[in-house]
């Protein structure tokens, strides 16, 4: 079978990247791209299954494959990394080899998209309890009355202020997070940001295909100092490169890291004192999973 394929650029923060989208036999283009993984299980309703089956009644066009980075590829750099407040939380805490699962998935989303997001599924709907030190999940329910529903919870145990800690420290990395109230709720999520993704592509006038990327290869200086600066918390490419702009060279940079609040458009004090906390903790070999307040 020949192969077929346009090619397509897309501006990246690091470089300039080109590739060959394949095209189909009959010259159609992908316009959104699911990882595999989330679609093993088809009978089960899921933002993004949901989101597919609206696409395939549309006539959009889309591919199954593995993603290494994210859940769903959309145009203008749009990634959405997808998880149940139950998984959510799971994934905050580390393996058992010291692995913070979910940061990892965070720190790549930032650096190989521009507009990464993380989908909560069933964030709205999610119950808070400090007295419990918990927060409750809705599984289902039911009408038994005219205004009187019958909820079945499932519990979580996490305090319900390290559940919203944890949102807000990703925010703060850079990540949109965004809650929905169930999977279909969160599917009609998808389907208002993938029309805004095709609308930023056409004002652009650049490609209207999801650009699959891989994690960034540092290939020049410039991409490793961006890299450099990027691992520091609340600090995005964007941000890296407005710092570099001003300090011209990462050592300064360092030098003068408690004026970042000061001399850098978009750093605030929050953002200063996580960066300040990082740089200057003495490192502590067994404390792998937990930050300290």
């Amino acid at each position: 079978m020949p192969f077929k394929g346009i090619i397509a650029s897309d501006k990246l923060d690091f470089m300039e990247e080109y590739v060959l989208v394949q095209t189909d036999l009959f010259g159609r283009i992908p316009e959104v791209i699911v990882d595999i993984h989330e679609m093993r299980h088809r009978d089960k309703d899921t933002s993004i299954t949901l989101f597919v089956n609206t696409l395939e009644q549309q006539g959009v066009m889309y591919r199954v494959e593995k993603l290494e980075v994210a859940d769903l590829i959309m145009p203008s750099g749009y990634a959405v990394e997808r998880k149940t407040v139950k998984d959510f939380c799971q994934s905050l805490f580390g393996t058992r080899e010291g692995r913070l699962r979910l940061m990892e998935q965070i720190e790549a989303l930032i650096r190989t998209y521009e507009h990464p997001v993380l989908l909560i599924e069933g964030g709205l709907a999610v119950r808070p309890d400090p007295i419990r030190k918990a927060i409750y999940v809705q599984i289902r329910r039911n009408r038994v009355g005219k205004r009187l529903w019958n909820v079945l919870e499932e519990e979580i145990k996490i305090h319900p202020n390290q559940y919203e800690g944890a949102i807000n420290e990703i925010q703060n990395r850079g990540i949109e997070v965004i809650k929905s109230y169930d999977a279909y709720h969160g599917s009609l999520i998808l389907l208002g940001m993938f029309s805004k993704a095709k609308e930023i592509a056409k004002k652009r006038k650049s490609t209207r295909y999801p650009i699959v990327r891989s994690k960034p290869k540092l290939k020049t200086i410039r991409d490793r100092q961006l890299f450099f600066l990027s691992g520091l918390p609340g600090i995005s490419i964007s941000r890296a490169q407005k710092i570099l702009k001003t300090y011209k060279t990462p050592y300064n940079a360092v030098l003068k890291v408690r004026r970042w609040d000061i001399d850098v458009e978009g750093i605030g004090t929050k953002t200063l004192d996580q960066v300040l906390k990082v740089l200057f903790a003495e490192y502590n070999e067994k404390d792998q999973n937990k930050e300290k307040n």
